[in-house]
């Protein structure tokens, strides 16, 4: 390949004159497609003084730092211009660049510096610690939460449960002033007072049952114990749900709410209470 200066006129002449068969030739594809420049110069980003000059064969006049090659193979292709043949005699016998210059002057090289990588994988490290603690923080206040409410409301249920207790001494002592007094208690007889909803089975020392059922808040059993020897055997599935009046006194709890029993005896457990 020759540089321009290098060219002789003949070699100049021959040079021109590709360039403007390319520009008829893609002029001529553009007018019978009906293509506008206006609107080809915004399809490739190229001005239509450009566009025009490649249409003339008006290359010369162009700053050598210009793609022009690029420029006419895209002109060449947006209009299906067939100048392969044109473009590769002037790249095999003339200075024409396969990878012209860019127009644009190079943005300079930016490297990262390791202090910054360091700050911000430092600044990333301690966001999700914080985060973290966050989290932990108000999980363990809804924990906490939960466990005032509960507290809440197992102290609510106990002094529940005080208040129907004494309520229901005095409703029940009321109901037996008639029949009992201090100077004479009778010791043969027994009551079951429910303060909750329970259920319980009753029987006697041979264990025949004689009483069972779901008892609500307030109901009450009586029994009578045949000798001082006898003895009552009772099962419930809520130790806590109610108390039982014996010898003028109310004996009670037996167990938490809630809590299923096996059975035991009356009189036997009435001494561990008391003791």
């Amino acid at each position: 390949m020759k540089d321009q200066e290098e060219l002789s006129h003949s070699e100049k002449k021959t040079k021109d004159m590709l360039y403007k068969i390319i520009g008829r030739k893609i002029s001529e594809s553009r007018k019978s497609a009906r293509r506008k420049l206006e609107g080809i110069s915004k399809k490739l980003n190229i001005s239509i003084e450009i566009l025009k000059k490649i249409e003339n064969g008006e290359i010369y006049e162009y700053d050598k730092n210009l793609p022009i090659n690029g420029f006419i193979k895209s002109f060449a292709k947006i209009t299906n211009t067939d100048v392969y043949d044109e473009i590769h005699r002037l790249q095999k016998d003339y200075l024409i660049e396969e990878q012209p210059k860019s127009v644009y002057p190079n943005a300079p090289e930016i490297k990262t510096s390791k202090v910054l990588l360091v700050f911000i994988t430092s600044f990333c490290f301690l966001l999700l610690i914080i985060l973290f603690l966050n989290f932990n923080n108000n999980k363990t206040k809804e924990e906490g939460s939960e466990i005032s409410s509960y507290n809440e409301n197992f102290f609510d249920r106990e002094i529940l449960n005080e208040v129907l207790l004494e309520d229901s001494k005095t409703l029940f002592s009321e109901n037996r002033e008639d029949k009992i007094t201090l100077k004479e208690i009778d010791e043969s007889f027994f009551d079951i007072i429910f303060l909750e909803e329970t259920w319980i089975e009753i029987y006697n020392d041979e264990k025949m049952l004689m009483d069972s059922g779901l008892f609500k808040v307030g109901e009450s059993l009586s029994f009578r114990f045949e000798s001082q020897k006898s003895d009552f055997f009772i099962k419930s599935g809520n130790l806590g749900g109610f108390q039982i009046f014996f010898k003028d006194e109310f004996f009670a709890p037996f167990g938490y709410s809630g809590e299923v029993s096996r059975g035991f005896y009356l009189k036997e457990e009435i001494s561990k209470i008391k003791n």
